[in-house]
C-alpha cells in the first residue's frame, strides 16, 4: 500500500544515533514498533471494511502515520543491531530482521544465563514455568515472549526456502509432530484440552491435537533452537569461552546437536565449541 507522508521521517543523523542506544532505550523502541505495527494492521483492516475507494484525508493520514512510525523505527533498530557482532549474527539468518535482533540484544543478559534453559524460561518457552496464579509475578518476560512468537512466525514463513536455516528446523519438527499426532501419541493430552470450537472438539474426540496447536509447537521448537544457538555465541562473545552444550536436542526422535549456523563469524568459536571434551 502506498503511503502518504503524514508525519516527518527520521533524518540520517537520527538513525545513526540509534547505534548508540542503551538497552532500555532499545527495549522502548522495540515495544513501540510492535504497537505501531498492530495499529497499522488494524487501521488497514478497518479501512478495507469501510470499502470506499476515496477516504477523507484524516483517515488516510491516521493509517499512514502508524506505517511510517513502524518503518522509521525499524531503520533505527537496524542501526542498533548492526552495531554489535551478536546483532549482525542474528540478522545473518534468512527471515530474521532487525527488530528481533534488537529485541534479543536489549532484553537478554548473558551474565544471568548460565545455560540456554535460562533463555527459554525468560522468553516463556519453558512449559513448566508458563503459568502463574493471582498475585504471583509472571515467570517470564512478556516482551520476549512476543518477540519469540514473531521469531517462530519468521521460521514458518521461510520454511519453503531451502537456505532458511530455522525455517527448515520448523519444517522438520512440524512433520515429526504431525506424524506423531496421527499415530495417537497425544491421545491422553487431548482429553485435557479445552475449547469452545465444535470443529476442534471433533479432532480431540479422535485423540488428536488440533492443527493450530501442532503448528505452535513447531514454531516454539524453532525459536528454542534459535535461542540455544544465540546463547552459545553470546556466551563466547562475552566470556571468551564456550558454555556447556544443551543436554539433548531432539529431532525426529533422535538425540543430536544442531550445529550453530554462521558460527565462523566468531573467530575460534567453532573450534572451541565442537572440540571433543576430555574427561
Amino acid at each position: 500500500m502506498k503511503r502518504a507522508s503524514a508525519i516527518p521521517k527520521f533524518g540520517k543523523e537520527v538513525v545513526l544515533q540509534a547505534a548508540k542506544l542503551s538497552n532500555p532505550e532499545a527495549r522502548f523502541l522495540v515495544s513501540n514498533y510492535y504497537m505501531a505495527q498492530e495499529m497499522r494492521k488494524r487501521c488497514d483492516m478497518q479501512l478495507r471494511h469501510i470499502g470506499e475507494k476515496d477516504f477523507p484525508e484524516v483517515l488516510n493520514r491516521t493509517s499512514d502515520s502508524f506505517a511510517i512510525i513502524e518503518s522509521e523505527v525499524q531503520k533505527s533498530l537496524k542501526a542498533y543491531a548492526e552495531s554489535s557482532l551478536i546483532g549482525r549474527w542474528i540478522m545473518s539468518h534468512y527471515m530474521i530482521g532487525p527488530v528481533i535482533a534488537a529485541g534479543c540484544i536489549a532484553h537478554l543478559d548473558i551474565e544471568k544465563a548460565a545455560s540456554a534453559g535460562h533463555f527459554w524460561t525468560f522468553c516463556g518457552l519453558n512449559p513448566e514455568k508458563r503459568r502463574w496464579g493471582k498475585g504471583e509475578k509472571r515467570p517470564f518476560n512478556a516482551d520476549m515472549r512476543q518477540i519469540m512468537f514473531h521469531m517462530g512466525e519468521c521460521a514458518k514463513r521461510g520454511s519453503g526456502v531451502e537456505h532458511c536455516f530455522y525455517g527448515q528446523i520448523y519444517k522438520a519438527r512440524k512433520a515429526f509432530l504431525v506424524k506423531r499426532n496421527e499415530e495417537g501419541y497425544n491421545r491422553e493430552r487431548a482429553k485435557t484440552y479445552t475449547t469452545t470450537s465444535a470443529n476442534v472438539r471433533k479432532v480431540l474426540a479422535d485423540g488428536k491435537l488440533p492443527p493450530g496447536n501442532i503448528d505452535s509447537q513447531a514454531m516454539n521448537y524453532a525459536a528454542k533452537i534459535f535461542l540455544s544457538h544465540l546463547h552459545a555465541v553470546m556466551f563466547y562473545d562475552w566470556f571468551g569461552a564456550v558454555p556447556e552444550k544443551p543436554y539433548a536436542i531432539t529431532i525426529l526422535g533422535h538425540v543430536d546437536l544442531i550445529r550453530v549456523p554462521n558460527g565462523d563469524m566468531f573467530p575460534g568459536f567453532e573450534e572451541a565449541y565442537y572440540r571433543p571434551r576430555t574427561v
